[in-house]
C-alpha cells in the first residue's frame, strides 16, 4: 500500500461561507490552501443569510460584492422573533 504525502501552507476546515471566503482571500494573496469539507455534495435548502454593512465591505474586498448586490433582496424592516 503506497501513501501520498501532501504539503499545504494553510488547511481550511469547512467549506461553508467563511471557509470558502478565507480560501479565496488566501488564493488572491498567492497563498495556496486546502479546503476540507465533510459533506460529499452541495445542497440547497432554501435558507437565506443576512449581510450587514461590514459583511458587504468584506465581500467587496473579495471582489464579489458587485456581483452579489444585484441579487440581494433588501429587508424593509427588522423584526425580532423571540429571545431566550
Amino acid at each position: 500500500m503506497s501513501s501520498i504525502e501532501e504539503h499545504h501552507g494553510v488547511v481550511v476546515l469547512g467549506g461553508g461561507i467563511c471557509g470558502l471566503a478565507t480560501a479565496l482571500a488566501l488564493q488572491r494573496k498567492g497563498i495556496k490552501s486546502l479546503v476540507l469539507e465533510k459533506s460529499n455534495k452541495l445542497r440547497s435548502s432554501g435558507a437565506a443569510i443576512g449581510i450587514w454593512a461590514n459583511g458587504w465591505r468584506a465581500l467587496d474586498q473579495l471582489m464579489v460584492g458587485s456581483e452579489l448586490r444585484p441579487k440581494a433582496i433588501p429587508l424593509s424592516e427588522y423584526v425580532q422573533i423571540s429571545s431566550y
